[in-house]
C-alpha cells in the first residue's frame, strides 16, 4: 500500500502534517514533485491524497497506474473536474462538512462579534487615547439567519442560541425536526422562504456549497431586501456572493457591514475595494484552517487509506448522483 501526496502549495503544510500524523508510519507516503514527469510518479500508487486541484494528465496517469482512490482534504469539490473523474471511473472521496464545521462556525461567530463590538473603531480609539467609545451592540435578542443547515450551519446555530440569538434557517433538504430542535431553530423553510428570511434577520450567514444554482445567490436584489442594520457573513464559498453588488451595498449603506472569508478571486488583490472599507471584515480563507480540522481531516483520509488496504469501500465518496 503506497500513498502519493499532492500538495497545493508550501503554505498548506498543516494538511500534510495532519495526514502524516494520522497514518502513523503504517504506509509509505511519497510527495508529488511538479518538476518531474507525471506518469512515473503514479506507478505503484494505491491512494492519492491531495489538497486542491489536479490536471487531466494526473488523473489519466492514476487510472493507468491502477490507483484505487483519490482522497482530497477539503469539503468543496468545485475546484475539481468531477465529470472527468466520473468518466474515468476513478473513485473520489472528500472530507465532508462535519470535519470543519466547528472551525467554520467559530469563525463566523468571530466575524459577527468583531462587527457588533465595532472592533476596528475601538482599536482606532485606543490609539487615539479616546475611551468609552464606540457604543456597541449585543448579539442577544438579534435574529440569525442561516442559508443552509448542514454541518457548519448547525454548529453556528448552537453557538448563536448560546449567545441569546433567535435562529432562522432555510435548506434545500428537509431537515428532521429533531435536528431543528437540537439547533433551536424557531423558523425553518425551503428556498422559497429565502426572501422572508433575508428581510427579517439581523445577521445572515451562508452555509451552502458552490454550484451553478447557488452562484450569486446573494446579489443586488437580496441586498435590497436586507435591513440597513443587517450584516452578511460568508465563510463558505466566494461565488455565493455578487462582490460588485456587495461593494455597492456597503458603500451606499444599504447594509451595515459584512464579514467574508471566501472570495471569487483568491488571493484577493490588494487594490480590491472590499479591503478598503471600514464596514468590511476580510480574512484570507482561514475559517477552516485550524489544527483540529487538520487532525480530523487527516484522520478521515488515513481511515480511507486503511479501508482501501483491506479491500473495503472508502467512506465519503463523491459520486455523480451525490
Amino acid at each position: 500500500m503506497q500513498v502519493l501526496f499532492l500538495p497545493f502549495n508550501p503554505v498548506m503544510q498543516y494538511w500534510y502534517d495532519g495526514f502524516v500524523e494520522a497514518v502513523g508510519g503504517r504506509y509509505p507516503i511519497k510527495m508529488y514533485d511538479p518538476d518531474k514527469p507525471v506518469a512515473p510518479q503514479f506507478e505503484g500508487i494505491d491512494v492519492v491524497v491531495a489538497c486542491a486541484g489536479c490536471t487531466h494528465e494526473m488523473v489519466d496517469a492514476s487510472v493507468e497506474a491502477g490507483v484505487k482512490l483519490w482522497q482530497v482534504l477539503s469539503v468543496g469539490v468545485d475546484h475539481w473536474d468531477m465529470p472527468y473523474f466520473f468518466r474515468k471511473e476513478m473513485p473520489f472521496a472528500h472530507t465532508p462538512g462535519p470535519f470543519s464545521a466547528i472551525a467554520l462556525a467559530e469563525h463566523a461567530l468571530t466575524l459577527m462579534l468583531l462587527i457588533a463590538k465595532n472592533h476596528r473603531a475601538a482599536q482606532a480609539n485606543m490609539r487615539a487615547e479616546l475611551f468609552s467609545l464606540p457604543l456597541n451592540d449585543e448579539l442577544a435578542g438579534k435574529k440569525l439567519g442561516l442559508i443552509g443547515l448542514g454541518a457548519s450551519g448547525r454548529e453556528l446555530a448552537k453557538r448563536g442560541h448560546a449567545m441569546g440569538m433567535e435562529i432562522m434557517a432555510i435548506d434545500i433538504a428537509d431537515i428532521p425536526q429533531s435536528v431543528r430542535d437540537e439547533c433551536h431553530v424557531s423558523f425553518f423553510g425551503d428556498p422559497s422562504a429565502m426572501d422572508q428570511l433575508i428581510s427579517e434577520v439581523d445577521y445572515l450567514s451562508l452555509h451552502t456549497p458552490s454550484t451553478a444554482q447557488t452562484r450569486h445567490m446573494i446579489g443586488a436584489r437580496q441586498f435590497e431586501l436586507m435591513k440597513p442594520t443587517a450584516v452578511l457573513i460568508n465563510v463558505a464559498r466566494g461565488l455565493l456572493v455578487d462582490e460588485d453588488a456587495l461593494v455597492e451595498a456597503l458603500q451606499s449603506g444599504q447594509i451595515r457591514a459584512a464579514g467574508m472569508d471566501a472570495f471569487v478571486t483568491e488571493p484577493l488583490p490588494s487594490s480590491h475595494p472590499l479591503l478598503h472599507m471600514d464596514n468590511m471584515y476580510c480574512t484570507p480563507h482561514i475559517a477552516g484552517v485550524t489544527r483540529e480540522t487538520a487532525q480530523r481531516r487527516g484522520q478521515a483520509a488515513a481511515d480511507n487509506v486503511e479501508r482501501v488496504s483491506k479491500g473495503l469501500e472508502p467512506l465519503y465518496q463523491v459520486t455523480a448522483d451525490s
